[in-house]
């Protein structure tokens, strides 16, 4: 719901397959293509609407601004999930995502003197032009339709606030937490947050080291988000939920914006910080976007498994955040062949019976055989890219929790990922078969396979029987 950047990426790439084909006019179910498809990218882009909500002057030469992203569609205003757009700040276009209905992005040098600045939705997407060998082949050849996709957002709409200081440093935060159940280490975890957040403010090295020397998995992890993701939270007003987990405590969400410099890319990005029962922070992760989020929860409300979805999802946000910090060891893990124990904060191995899963080919999935094969080559490339690439995005086009009917607690997770580095891109789907059966999740099988056009080719829940 809401992934104008997804619709409009796949909307022009259909455009780029029919002006392949010889045919004037494309025409299926009464439906012609050759019109409708350029009508829906142009609905779209009439209907998007940048708001300025706030503008802060960081330097003589660095400018924060946040815009809010709504669609009006019919009078109605919907909510914006994902949108990526590019503006001109006078030596090259900068990309920037927005997320849940926001984009905030930094303008350094000339442009942070700019009275107004032209906002240019992306449609085109040449750098993922390799998520599909298709599109990538006919990219040179094919004529590429042009939109007239820019908006222009005056920069003099609020009140300019100055915020000039001398570096990164700590702020005073103003903490607003919600919850629905008593939290008893409701102090400790706004404490544990602040410190957090002075902290990767702050962005030193040995400050991180020292203030997380007891605690050698997240000191590493901190180290390696703030070394590769250049983080900076958004707003010294943080308001977020504390919701209860099986290991505690979880705060979502922290808006922090990364910047990606090779990639000439800004992002705007949630983070969920995770808390034992003592208020201590254990564990940081990038969260998926608040409509994926708000979609699970009402899923849950008609099969009352909330907890085992709320598992899914860390489990999900946790793979993202183990390419944003390259963590080569978690990534094995989760492509491991024996079976996983997800406990806490961490993955373990733990060997999987024989015969307790079985695959079966439906219709034109690959065999799991090829599937295991492709994981290993993937893992092993991974690695190499882990270790040469100046920067690492990776994303979520898509992600469904479907519950296996015939076996209790046993969940597949179905989801499209939209992968982007220094040198290269590429899309993929992953599954997961889940069991909650046990005291901790069991994920039985890990299916990766890249660059699938047609759905009835991929692995899915249905492929597999667990037999207990």
């Amino acid at each position: 719901v809401g992934n104008y950047a997804g619709a409009l990426k796949l909307y022009y790439f259909s455009m780029l397959l029919m002006n392949s084909l010889p045919d004037e006019q494309i025409e299926y179910n009464s439906v012609n293509f050759t019109t409708d498809i350029p009508e829906q990218i142009n609905r779209i882009i009439a209907g998007l609407r940048f708001t300025l909500v706030d503008d802060k002057t960081l330097s003589n030469k660095e400018r924060e601004i946040t815009v809010q992203m709504k669609y009006s569609d019919l009078n109605r205003l919907k909510e914006v999930s994902t949108l990526d757009f590019t503006f001109w700040d006078g030596g090259n276009q900068v990309s920037v995502q927005g997320r849940d209905g926001l984009a905030a992005f930094r303008l350094f040098g000339a442009s942070a003197k700019f009275d107004d600045i032209k906002l240019n939705i992306k449609y085109a997407y040449y750098e993922a032009r390799k998520e599909y060998s298709v599109i990538a082949d006919l990219w040179p050849v094919v004529d590429k339709p042009v939109f007239n996709a820019s908006k222009t957002v005056n920069l003099g709409a609020v009140s300019q606030e100055k915020v000039v200081e001398q570096g990164r440093r700590p702020g005073n935060w103003n903490m607003k937490l919600e919850y629905k159940q008593n939290v008893p280490v409701a102090e400790a975890i706004t404490r544990s947050a602040v410190r957090f957040l002075n902290i990767v403010s702050e962005g030193k090295p040995a400050t991180i080291r020292k203030a997380y020397q007891n605690d050698p998995f997240l000191r590493d992890k901190i180290l390696n988000y703030v070394t590769l993701n250049h983080p900076e939270p958004l707003s010294k007003n943080i308001k977020a939920n504390i919701n209860k987990t099986k290991s505690g405590y979880e705060l979502r969400k922290v808006r922090m914006l990364h910047t990606y410099p090779s990639l000439h890319k800004q992002s705007t990005e949630y983070l969920v910080l995770d808390f034992n029962d003592k208020g201590d922070l254990i564990d940081l992760n990038a969260s998926i976007t608040e409509s994926l989020y708000q979609t699970f929860v009402k899923q849950s409300e008609f099969g009352k498994d909330w907890d085992n979805r709320q598992q899914i999802i860390k489990f999900v946000e946790k793979y993202r955040t183990a390419y944003l910090t390259r963590d080569i060891k978690t990534v094995d893990l989760m492509f491991a062949e024996d079976a996983l124990i997800l406990v806490g904060r961490k993955i373990k191995r733990k060997k999987l019976p024989e015969n307790a899963v079985q695959f079966r080919k439906l219709s034109n999935e690959p065999d799991y055989e090829y599937i295991k094969l492709t994981k290993k080559n993937y893992l092993s490339r991974q690695q190499k890219v882990f270790k040469s690439q100046k920067d690492i995005f990776l994303n979520f086009s898509s992600f469904d929790i479907v519950k296996k009917g015939n076996t209790k607690n046993v969940y597949g997770v179905e989801m499209r990922q939209s992968y982007a580095s220094t040198t290269y891109s590429d899309e993929g789907y992953l599954f997961l078969l889940i069991d909650f059966s046990e005291r901790d999740p069991l994920i039985y099988v890990r299916a990766w396979q890249p660059n699938e056009w047609n759905d009835s080719s991929l692995v899915r829940t249905a492929n597999f029987r667990i037999y207990k």
